[in-house]
Protein backbone atom coordinates (compact mmCIF):
# COMPACT_ATOMS: atom_id res chain seq x y z
CA UNK A 1 0.00 0.00 0.00
CA UNK A 2 1.29 3.64 -1.26
CA UNK A 3 0.75 5.09 2.38
CA UNK A 4 1.65 8.40 0.56
CA UNK A 5 -1.97 8.89 -1.26
CA UNK A 6 -3.72 8.56 2.59
CA UNK A 7 -5.08 11.19 4.02
CA UNK A 8 -3.36 10.02 7.64
CA UNK A 9 -4.56 11.77 10.93
CA UNK A 10 -3.28 10.55 14.62
CA UNK A 11 -5.61 9.34 16.43
CA UNK A 12 -4.55 11.33 19.66
CA UNK A 13 -3.94 15.61 18.91
CA UNK A 14 -0.39 16.19 19.32
CA UNK A 15 0.22 19.56 20.53
CA UNK A 16 1.69 20.96 17.29
CA UNK A 17 -1.43 19.76 15.53
CA UNK A 18 -3.08 22.13 18.59
CA UNK A 19 -1.05 25.27 18.10
CA UNK A 20 -1.22 25.10 14.30
CA UNK A 21 -5.07 24.57 14.36
CA UNK A 22 -5.10 27.94 17.04
CA UNK A 23 -2.77 29.30 14.68
CA UNK A 24 -4.75 29.05 11.57
CA UNK A 25 -7.53 31.24 12.81
CA UNK A 26 -5.44 34.24 12.71
CA UNK A 27 -4.12 33.84 9.17
CA UNK A 28 -6.95 35.93 7.56
CA UNK A 29 -5.36 39.00 5.68
CA UNK A 30 -2.03 37.19 5.23
CA UNK A 31 -0.27 36.18 2.15
CA UNK A 32 2.73 33.90 1.98
CA UNK A 33 5.78 35.97 -0.10
CA UNK A 34 8.70 33.70 0.02
CA UNK A 35 10.03 30.65 1.37
CA UNK A 36 12.56 27.81 0.95
CA UNK A 37 13.68 24.68 2.28
CA UNK A 38 17.32 25.65 2.65
CA UNK A 39 20.08 22.87 3.36
CA UNK A 40 19.94 23.21 7.34
CA UNK A 41 16.59 25.13 7.55
CA UNK A 42 13.74 26.20 6.13
CA UNK A 43 11.42 29.83 6.32
CA UNK A 44 8.63 31.26 5.02
CA UNK A 45 7.82 34.84 5.17
CA UNK A 46 4.10 36.45 5.32
CA UNK A 47 2.98 39.77 4.22
CA UNK A 48 0.00 41.65 5.53
CA UNK A 49 -1.31 44.98 6.36
CA UNK A 50 1.13 45.53 9.14
CA UNK A 51 4.20 44.07 7.30
CA UNK A 52 6.33 40.83 6.97
CA UNK A 53 7.18 38.68 9.34
CA UNK A 54 9.45 35.20 9.00
CA UNK A 55 8.92 32.12 10.57
CA UNK A 56 11.56 29.14 10.14
CA UNK A 57 12.26 25.87 11.07
CA UNK A 58 15.43 23.94 11.32
CA UNK A 59 15.03 20.19 9.17
CA UNK A 60 16.01 17.48 10.84
CA UNK A 61 18.11 15.60 8.11
CA UNK A 62 18.04 12.05 10.45
CA UNK A 63 14.29 11.70 9.46
CA UNK A 64 14.52 12.89 6.17
CA UNK A 65 12.74 9.88 3.76
CA UNK A 66 11.11 9.96 0.26
CA UNK A 67 7.59 9.38 0.93
CA UNK A 68 5.05 11.66 0.73
CA UNK A 69 5.42 14.32 -2.11
CA UNK A 70 6.68 18.08 -0.93
CA UNK A 71 3.87 20.33 -1.24
CA UNK A 72 3.83 24.37 -2.04
CA UNK A 73 2.76 26.35 1.43
CA UNK A 74 -0.60 27.72 2.16
CA UNK A 75 -1.81 28.98 5.05
CA UNK A 76 -5.34 27.75 5.94
CA UNK A 77 -3.21 24.38 5.49
CA UNK A 78 -1.03 24.04 8.40
CA UNK A 79 -2.53 21.74 10.92
CA UNK A 80 -2.71 19.15 8.22
CA UNK A 81 0.79 20.15 7.14
CA UNK A 82 2.42 20.07 10.46
CA UNK A 83 1.36 16.57 11.06
CA UNK A 84 2.15 15.37 7.56
CA UNK A 85 4.36 11.98 6.17
CA UNK A 86 6.66 14.08 4.44
CA UNK A 87 8.95 15.54 7.42
CA UNK A 88 9.44 18.58 4.84
CA UNK A 89 6.28 19.13 4.65
CA UNK A 90 6.19 19.92 8.55
CA UNK A 91 9.62 21.93 8.31
CA UNK A 92 6.80 24.07 5.99
CA UNK A 93 4.10 23.74 8.53
CA UNK A 94 6.08 25.12 11.30
CA UNK A 95 7.46 27.47 9.34
CA UNK A 96 4.32 28.65 8.77
CA UNK A 97 3.22 28.65 11.97
CA UNK A 98 5.88 30.63 13.26
CA UNK A 99 5.75 32.90 10.64
CA UNK A 100 2.02 33.60 11.35
CA UNK A 101 2.97 33.82 15.50
CA UNK A 102 5.92 35.96 14.82
CA UNK A 103 3.58 38.56 12.45
CA UNK A 104 1.46 38.63 15.41
CA UNK A 105 3.88 38.74 18.68
CA UNK A 106 4.18 42.12 19.99
CA UNK A 107 8.01 43.83 20.32
CA UNK A 108 10.61 41.88 22.16
CA UNK A 109 13.04 42.62 24.31
CA UNK A 110 16.45 41.09 24.48
CA UNK A 111 16.28 38.21 26.76
CA UNK A 112 17.69 34.87 27.77
CA UNK A 113 16.71 31.74 29.35
CA UNK A 114 19.61 32.05 32.07
CA UNK A 115 17.83 33.35 34.89
CA UNK A 116 15.47 30.36 34.51
CA UNK A 117 18.60 27.67 34.69
CA UNK A 118 18.44 27.64 38.65
CA UNK A 119 17.17 23.64 39.82
CA UNK A 120 19.44 20.63 38.36
CA UNK A 121 19.89 18.36 37.37
CA UNK A 122 19.57 20.56 33.97
CA UNK A 123 18.56 18.36 30.86
CA UNK A 124 19.07 19.48 27.61
CA UNK A 125 16.65 17.31 25.16
CA UNK A 126 18.64 18.34 21.85
CA UNK A 127 22.40 18.75 21.99
CA UNK A 128 22.26 22.79 22.38
CA UNK A 129 26.25 21.60 22.71
CA UNK A 130 27.19 25.84 23.35
CA UNK A 131 24.97 25.84 26.49
CA UNK A 132 25.83 22.36 27.66
CA UNK A 133 29.54 23.28 27.60
CA UNK A 134 29.25 27.14 29.62
CA UNK A 135 26.91 24.83 32.09
CA UNK A 136 29.53 22.27 32.49
CA UNK A 137 32.26 24.80 32.90
CA UNK A 138 30.11 26.13 35.63
CA UNK A 139 30.01 22.94 37.64
CA UNK A 140 26.58 22.49 36.83
CA UNK A 141 24.80 19.07 36.88
CA UNK A 142 24.01 18.63 33.32
CA UNK A 143 22.09 15.54 31.39
CA UNK A 144 22.17 16.01 27.45
CA UNK A 145 20.06 13.40 24.93
CA UNK A 146 20.23 13.75 21.12
CA UNK A 147 18.22 11.98 18.86
CA UNK A 148 20.51 12.28 15.68
CA UNK A 149 24.06 9.92 15.97
CA UNK A 150 25.62 12.97 14.08
CA UNK A 151 25.14 15.39 16.48
CA UNK A 152 25.94 13.42 19.77
CA UNK A 153 28.63 14.64 21.55
CA UNK A 154 29.04 14.10 25.16
CA UNK A 155 25.08 13.71 24.43
CA UNK A 156 22.85 10.28 25.55
CA UNK A 157 20.31 9.02 23.16
CA UNK A 158 16.96 10.14 23.35
CA UNK A 159 16.22 6.71 24.57
CA UNK A 160 17.82 7.55 28.00
CA UNK A 161 15.25 10.07 28.62
CA UNK A 162 12.26 7.39 29.97
CA UNK A 163 14.30 6.88 32.79
CA UNK A 164 15.84 10.18 33.56
CA UNK A 165 13.03 12.81 31.97
CA UNK A 166 11.26 12.37 35.09
CA UNK A 167 14.50 13.26 37.76
CA UNK A 168 15.23 16.42 35.67
CA UNK A 169 14.37 19.93 37.50
CA UNK A 170 14.96 22.25 34.92
CA UNK A 171 14.59 20.52 30.87
CA UNK A 172 15.50 22.69 28.03
CA UNK A 173 13.70 21.42 25.04
CA UNK A 174 14.20 21.72 21.95
CA UNK A 175 12.20 23.58 19.37
CA UNK A 176 12.72 20.37 16.94
CA UNK A 177 10.35 18.37 18.91
CA UNK A 178 7.54 20.30 17.20
CA UNK A 179 8.79 18.26 13.79
CA UNK A 180 9.21 15.09 15.36
CA UNK A 181 6.24 14.60 17.45
CA UNK A 182 8.23 13.58 20.72
CA UNK A 183 7.37 17.28 22.62
CA UNK A 184 4.34 15.45 24.35
CA UNK A 185 6.36 12.53 25.47
CA UNK A 186 8.85 15.10 27.26
CA UNK A 187 6.54 17.38 28.81
CA UNK A 188 4.46 14.14 29.96
CA UNK A 189 7.67 12.13 31.19
CA UNK A 190 8.57 16.04 32.99
CA UNK A 191 7.84 17.18 36.94
CA UNK A 192 10.13 20.12 36.21
CA UNK A 193 10.41 23.62 34.70
CA UNK A 194 9.64 23.09 31.17
CA UNK A 195 11.84 25.61 28.94
CA UNK A 196 11.04 25.13 25.27
CA UNK A 197 13.69 27.19 23.10
CA UNK A 198 15.78 27.51 19.65
CA UNK A 199 14.58 29.73 16.20
CA UNK A 200 12.19 26.85 15.38
CA UNK A 201 10.49 27.34 18.81
CA UNK A 202 9.02 30.75 17.56
CA UNK A 203 5.39 30.11 18.31
CA UNK A 204 3.14 32.57 19.56
CA UNK A 205 2.49 32.39 23.44
CA UNK A 206 -1.14 32.46 23.15
CA UNK A 207 -1.03 29.15 21.20
CA UNK A 208 0.75 27.61 23.66
CA UNK A 209 -0.94 28.92 26.39
CA UNK A 210 -2.50 26.33 28.85
CA UNK A 211 0.13 23.42 28.32
CA UNK A 212 3.10 22.32 30.37
CA UNK A 213 5.50 24.40 28.89
CA UNK A 214 6.62 27.15 31.23
CA UNK A 215 9.11 29.25 29.29
CA UNK A 216 9.11 30.14 25.53
CA UNK A 217 12.32 31.11 23.99
CA UNK A 218 12.83 31.95 20.39
CA UNK A 219 14.68 34.89 18.13
CA UNK A 220 12.96 37.53 16.67
CA UNK A 221 14.62 37.40 13.14
CA UNK A 222 16.02 40.02 10.95
CA UNK A 223 14.86 38.86 7.71
CA UNK A 224 17.60 40.36 5.14
CA UNK A 225 20.21 38.76 7.25
CA UNK A 226 18.65 35.77 8.28
CA UNK A 227 17.62 34.60 4.33
CA UNK A 228 21.14 35.48 3.07
CA UNK A 229 22.44 33.24 6.01
CA UNK A 230 19.80 30.23 4.99
CA UNK A 231 20.55 30.78 1.58
CA UNK A 232 24.25 30.01 1.97
CA UNK A 233 23.37 26.54 3.70
CA UNK A 234 23.84 27.38 7.39
CA UNK A 235 22.12 26.64 10.65
CA UNK A 236 21.06 28.74 13.23
CA UNK A 237 21.80 28.79 17.02
CA UNK A 238 20.32 31.65 19.49
CA UNK A 239 23.71 31.66 21.27
CA UNK A 240 26.08 31.97 18.33
CA UNK A 241 23.90 34.23 15.59
CA UNK A 242 22.71 37.39 18.17
CA UNK A 243 23.50 39.34 14.55
CA UNK A 244 19.99 37.65 13.13
CA UNK A 245 17.51 38.94 15.38
CA UNK A 246 16.56 39.61 18.81
CA UNK A 247 16.39 36.55 21.23
CA UNK A 248 13.71 36.43 24.21
CA UNK A 249 11.82 34.15 26.61
CA UNK A 250 8.58 34.95 27.51
CA UNK A 251 7.12 33.22 31.02
CA UNK A 252 4.02 31.65 30.44
CA UNK A 253 3.13 31.22 33.88
CA UNK A 254 2.12 35.21 34.36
Amino acid sequence: MDISSLNIAPTRKPLIRLFAERAVERVEGLRIVDYCLCLSGGYVVVEGARGRAMGFAHIPHEDLHHVGEVKIPKLEEIPEFVIDINPLNRVLGVAMLNAVSQYHLNEVKPTSIDSYLNEEPICLIGNMYPLAERLRAQGRKVWVFERSPYLRMKAMSDVEEEILLPLCKTLVITGVTLLNFTLDRVLQLSSGLNILTGPTAGVHPDFVRGTKVHILASMKFNMEETIKHLKLGNYISLAIHKNLGIPYAIDLRT
